[in-house]
């Protein structure tokens, strides 16, 4: 007999439920509705940002979870982050926002204060354990916008004022305009691969950089990301002047508030986009071509999902398939035509507030409402 297979493939509900945990939710929900009438294929999805190690963990059970402690979002805090070791590769992959992200904070947003300088000391931390031929960073989910700078100060990358002087303290975006001076170590501290995985495919400066389209989501306010955008823009003739290069226009230079521009002056270093090295990772191209049917979601779908995240790719990846978007929020004027079908979970829980309150409850009425719609989507036999 016939049995239509649905792939269940979302990414995390940021601030509430991880991927794995709405995977499961629409997984039990399909099987309590659907029964053994159909073939469930279980894949969540991370695009580098928040969940990429778990995510990663579910396909890699050989690889090894580290923690470690280093600094937080903002200098003087401490928290513990992880990262993997993968015997196999010779490889550790470390996830930025295990160190820097915006989730740390506690919705406590600090948009000019906020440091990579962690993501730095996580990557020395993964040197010095097990000396890996690739370190591959996954970058996304940050609550700062330095450039960078942070991580290669922690790196062991000089910057200095005016004065001469070495900034000592970690740098974060209210120090850029400060820097006049970038110096890299004479010797290498490094000599195997970087590969920085990116979830958007901004650039550095401009329009689309990473002050003016992603600040104002970590709290900055009009002001605040004019200082980011100069900070920036100084900051990046001081790092071609010192490395030779301008990659401000690097696509996926903007992402993690430049993090991946920072990262990418070190030698031997590559961007590629942190959904389709996940996608390839988790086996998603192959699950996607048995699927007939696709439910997949997000914390908030808008046009950033659009610019090298996760749900964005796999529906580009999708084609005719026909493709349920489940989020909590969706972007006003963000249309779509079948096959794709978006569902915000705030509209049937009447408010995003309602929704947050308890996620998994509304996720579960909101797959209960979903119900007749993924019947009509299913192949008949």
């Amino acid at each position: 007999m016939f049995k239509p297979t649905i792939l269940v493939a979302p990414a995390c509900f940021k601030g509430s439920l991880s991927a794995l945990e709405v995977a499961t939710v629409m997984a039990d929900f399909l099987r309590d509705q659907l029964g053994d009438t159909v073939t469930i294929l279980h894949c969540p999805i991370a695009d580098g940002g928040d969940d990429t190690l778990s995510v990663l963990q579910s396909v890699w059970p050989a690889a090894e979870r580290i923690t470690a402690t280093v600094t937080g979002p903002v200098a003087g805090v401490r928290v513990s982050a992880d990262y993997l070791w993968v015997p196999h590769q010779k490889a550790v992959v470390i996830e930025s926002a295990q160190a820097h992200g915006l989730k740390l904070l506690a919705g406590r947003l600090s948009p000019m204060a906020a440091t990579s300088y962690g993501v730095g000391e996580l990557i020395q931390h993964a040197l010095q354990t097990y000396q890996p031929e690739e370190v591959i960073i996954t970058v996304g989910g940050s609550a700062s916008t330095d450039g960078g700078l942070g991580a290669l100060q922690a790196l062991g990358v000089r910057f200095e004022n005016a004065l001469g002087q070495t900034l000592q303290d970690p740098i974060a975006g209210q120090n850029l305009l400060e820097i006049q001076r970038v110096i890299f170590p004479e010797q290498p501290f490094y000599t195997g691969r970087w590969v920085i995985a990116t979830d958007v495919i901004n650039p550095l400066l401009g329009s689309q950089g990473a002050a003016a389209v992603f600040a104002p989501q970590k709290g900055a306010d009009a002001q605040q990301c004019e200082q980011l955008a100069l900070g920036l823009q100084q900051v990046s003739r001081l790092m071609a002047a010192a490395c030779g290069a301008d990659l401000t226009t690097l696509p996926g230079a903007g992402a993690a508030g430049g993090l991946a521009y920072g990262l990418r002056h070190l030698p031997r270093s590559g961007i590629i986009g942190g959904s389709a090295w996940l996608a390839d990772a988790l086996g998603l191209p192959q699950k996607m071509a048995l699927a007939d049917l696709i439910l997949t979601g997000e914390g908030r779908f808008d046009q950033t999902s659009l610019s090298g995240k996760a749900v964005g790719n796999l529906l580009s990846w999708a084609g005719q398939k026909p493709v349920v978007v489940v989020c909590g929020q969706v972007e006003a004027g963000l249309g779509f035509q079948p096959p794709v079908h978006v569902f915000p979970l705030a509209e049937a829980a009447r408010s995003a507030r309602a929704s947050m309150s308890n996620p998994k409850l509304a996720l579960q009425a909101g797959l209960r409402q979903l119900g007749p719609l993924l019947k009509t989507l299913l192949p008949l036999a």
